[in-house]
């Protein structure tokens, strides 16, 4: 039973490995080989992919995530979710080019560079969007070969570059991380365009009404979210300094792989818990103890070691300059390790669609960092950032709680049968 469970999984757990075991090794290269300025404009645009990416994602992938399993018509219904996609795709395109023809210097970028930005903007959520799909609908083995292709081209053609020329320009890197997906995105359209039709006009108005009306709620909670998490992160370098601004960057990259992780199990397992939910509410409690058990325990051990070894780890992957800020460290394992103990409450309330409520938490979540973030940070530094952080994470999951008491669900079957 373990084994044929293990043997099912193993394909995630490899795809998993090469997403984001390539993107850390990608982002290692830049950093060496930009230069902090170069790098930093770099994770500006990052930053900026990232919130376009996160308004994808609530109005195209987490609707997709909850009804993918619920519809009959699989084939019609991947025609709308594309032409959302890309539409999604035009209108980002339209923005930027509207901006840099009025003149209003949204980018930190020139001219030279907006179109190698867009092209790697559009492949960079394109490939997402196949990714989360071939998830979401099980095909395993599928986004571990677009994985494999996404790998081997990004790292390959980035070696190239760096063995074989000089050169570091913003535009020749965003030109070869663009490249790199391409073989991953020509194999992924190919797989998802097979055996589609066109969707009636009813199926049309009623796919358009769980992403567009539904997933409202999701959209201002995306984006409610993307400023919550990032305003300690940006006044960090106005309040305390570049110093500090640099060691909690640097602790937060060290979880990139955990919530890469995170959001690789969510996209596995929640059409998995949805179908469950449509059964019986009893039912989906057992999914969420099979599904989650031991995924919570793995990076709990995980964590745990990262807690006791904080100064080794700072030194090893940085360097000693880093090791005073062990303490940032700890204090972010301490955010994680409720991230991850409260993760199922987070994907009951998505199961449920209890979107205005997910909305809900997280704007009080961000009133609490326009509130506290000056004091925080003026009167504790970077600990305060730290203390901000497990501030908001303890508000969200409080007021998840409540909402799911008022709504008469047991959470404590989600842990224990």
């Amino acid at each position: 039973m373990m084994s044929a469970s293990l043997n099912k999984k193993l394909p995630l757990l490899l795809e998993q490995c090469l997403f984001s075991g390539t993107g850390f090794v990608v982002n290692i290269a830049l950093a060496k080989s930009m230069g902090l300025e170069l790098y930093g404009v770099y994770a500006s645009l990052i930053i900026i992919s990232y919130l376009l990416l996160s308004i994808s994602q609530a109005l195209v992938i987490q609707p997709m995530q909850i009804h993918v399993g619920k519809t009959t018509d699989d084939s019609s219904y991947r025609i709308v979710l594309i032409f959302l996609q890309c539409f999604l795709i035009l209108v980002y395109f339209t923005f930027f080019f509207g901006a840099y023809l009025a003149n209003t210097s949204l980018l930190a970028i020139g001219q030279e560079d907006l179109l190698p930005f867009l092209l790697y903007l559009a492949f960079f959520l394109g490939y997402d969007f196949y990714r989360k799909y071939f998830l979401a609908t099980a095909q395993l083995i599928t986004a571990l070969i677009i994985a494999a292709a996404f790998a081997l081209s990004t790292i390959g053609l980035l070696a190239f570059h760096l063995l074989s020329t000089a050169s570091t320009d913003l535009n020749t890197y965003l030109y070869l991380l663009a490249a790199g997906q391409l073989p991953s995105i020509i194999i992924a359209t190919v797989v998802y365009w097979r055996s589609v039709a066109l969707p009636d006009l009813q199926a049309i108005k009623r796919y358009f009404k769980i992403h567009i009306i539904d997933g409202q709620w999701l959209l201002y909670a995306a984006i409610t979210q993307w400023f919550s998490g990032n305003l300690y992160v940006m006044a960090s370098g106005l309040l305390i300094g570049l110093e500090a601004l640099g060691a909690l960057r640097f602790v937060q990259s060290l979880f990139g792989l955990v919530n890469i992780l995170l959001q690789t199990i969510e996209n596995y397992v929640l059409p998995q818990l949805s179908k469950a939910y449509q059964v019986s509410l009893q039912h989906c409690y057992r999914a969420f103890q099979s599904a989650l058990g031991v995924y919570q325990m793995i990076i709990l051990a995980g964590l745990g070691v990262l807690f006791l070894f904080a100064g080794q780890v700072l030194r090893f992957a940085g360097s000693a300059e880093f090791v005073p800020y062990a303490y940032v460290l700890r204090g972010m394992v301490v955010l994680y390790a409720i991230i991850i103990l409260a993760y199922p409450v987070r994907l009951l309330i998505r199961v449920t669609e209890l979107n205005r409520s997910y909305f809900v938490a997280y704007l009080i979540s961000f009133a609490f960092s326009l509130i506290s973030y000056q004091f925080l940070l003026t009167h504790f530094g970077v600990t305060g950032a730290v203390i901000g952080l497990i501030g908001n994470q303890l508000i969200l999951q409080a007021t998840w709680l409540i909402v799911l008491k008022k709504n008469q669900f047991n959470v404590w079957k989600l842990y224990i049968s």
